[in-house]
C-alpha cells in the first residue's frame, strides 16, 4: 500500500488539522508524507491529530514545517539551498534540514527528502519549455541551444558540488544520530542538483551514510522527454540506492498529476518497492478527493502482480 503526501490537500488560513485527517483516514493508505507547505501552526495540529488516528508519517520533504515567516512564500523545496556557495546561506539552509530531520525522529518518520539548489546562472527554463511545447520535442537549434547551456551548467557546477558536500557531511552526522535517511530527489530543472550524473558520485562519497536516492517519476519523465537522460535509465542505474519514490503522473511537461491521468507506466515501479523502496503519492495542490482516490486505485491496479510480496 502506498503512502500519501499532504501535498494534495488545499491548506488555507482556517484548515484544522481534523480535516485533513478525517480525509486521509478514509483513503487507502499506508501513511503519509508531510510536505514542504504545511505551516508551522497547522503541523502542530495535525502531528497530534494523524498519532491519534493511528495513521503513520513514513516521511517528510524538506523544509518541514514551513515557518512562520515564510509563510507568504507558500512553501518550497527550495526555500533555502543546500548548494548555495555563499556560507552564510549554506548555514542557513543546513540549520532548517536539520530542524527537519529532528522533526522526523520526533514522528519515527524514517526518511527526509531533499533537493540540493541549483547552479546559480542564467537558465531559461522558460525558453527552454516554451521550445518543447512548440512540437512536443526539441528541434535541432533548440538541442543545441540546451547543449551549450549545459556546457555553461558544468562549468559553474564544480563550486556548488563542494558547497552541498559540506552541507551533506554537517547533515549526516545529525541523520545518523537521528536514525533518519536522507533522499536526494530527481530533479526537474537541468540545473537543478544533483544532475543525473552526479547521483551515484554523491552516494559514493557518503558511502554506510543514512543517505540514498529518491525518484521522482514526473520529473524524471520530464527528463526523458527533454533528451537529458535515458528512458527508465536514471532508475536503473541507482536501483541499488533507492529509498524512495514520489509517484504521480505527466503529460508533455504537466506532472503532479494523479496516477492513471498521463502517461507513465507504473507497473515498471512494483519491483523497486518490493526491494523496500517506500512509495509516496504526490499530487499538485487542490486535487480533488476523488482523484486522489482514484490515482491510489490505478496504482493499486499497476502492483497487484506483486501483492503476495507485500508491496501492494
Amino acid at each position: 500500500m502506498t503512502a500519501l503526501s499532504t501535498s494534495f490537500f488545499p491548506f488555507e488560513p482556517d484548515t484544522d488539522g481534523n480535516d485533513l485527517v478525517a480525509v486521509i483516514r478514509d483513503l487507502p493508505v499506508a501513511g503519509v508524507e508531510l510536505d514542504y507547505r504545511l505551516p508551522a501552526p497547522l503541523y502542530h495540529r495535525i502531528c497530534p491529530a494523524l498519532r491519534r488516528a493511528g495513521i503513520p508519517v513514513t516521511s517528510l520533504h524538506n523544509f518541514c514545517p514551513l515557518p512562520l515567516e515564510f509563510l507568504d512564500t507558500g512553501g518550497s523545496g527550495d526555500l533555502f539551498s543546500l548548494s548555495d556557495t555563499r556560507r552564510e546561506e549554506r548555514q542557513e539552509a543546513v540549520k532548517r534540514t536539520l530542524q527537519t530531520i529532528d522533526k522526523a525522529h520526533d514522528l519515527e518518520a524514517g526518511a527526509v527528502v531533499l533537493h540540493c539548489g541549483r547552479v546559480a546562472m542564467p537558465a531559461e527554463t522558460r525558453h527552454l519549455y516554451q521550445r518543447f511545447r512548440q512540437g512536443n520535442t526539441l528541434s535541432e537549434a533548440a538541442r543545441l541551444w540546451l547543449e551549450e547551456k549545459i556546457a555553461a551548467r558544468d562549468r559553474l557546477k564544480p563550486a556548488h558540488m563542494d558547497a552541498l558536500c559540506f552541507s551533506l557531511e554537517k547533515l549526516l552526522q545529525a541523520a545518523d544520530r537521528r536514525e533518519v535517511q536522507l533522499g536526494l530527489e530527481t530533479r526537474y530543472h537541468y540545473h537543478e542538483l544533483p544532475g543525473p550524473e552526479d547521483f551515484r558520485p554523491l552516494l559514493q562519497k557518503f558511502e554506510g551514510a543514512p543517505i540514498g536516492y529518491w525518484h521522482d517519476t514526473g520529473h524524471a519523465f520530464v527528463n526523458e522527454r527533454l533528451g537529458l537522460t535515458a528512458e527508465g535509465g536514471l532508475l536503473q542505474t541507482l536501483a541499488d540506492r533507492l529509498i524512495g519514490i514520489h509517484l504521480h503522473d505527466a503529460r508533455g511537461l504537466e506532472d503532479h498529476l494523479p496516477p492513471g491521468a498521463g502517461h507513465i507506466d507504473f507497473k515498471g515501479f512494483a519491483s523497486h518497492m518490493a526491494s523496500g523502496a517506500l512509495p509516496v503519492m504526490e499530487l499538485r495542490p487542490g486535487t480533488p478527493v476523488e482523484a486522489v482516490r482514484d490515482g491510489l486505485a490505478h496504482l493499486a491496479s499497476c502492483f497487484t502482480d506483486d501483492s503476495d510480496s507485500g508491496t501492494s
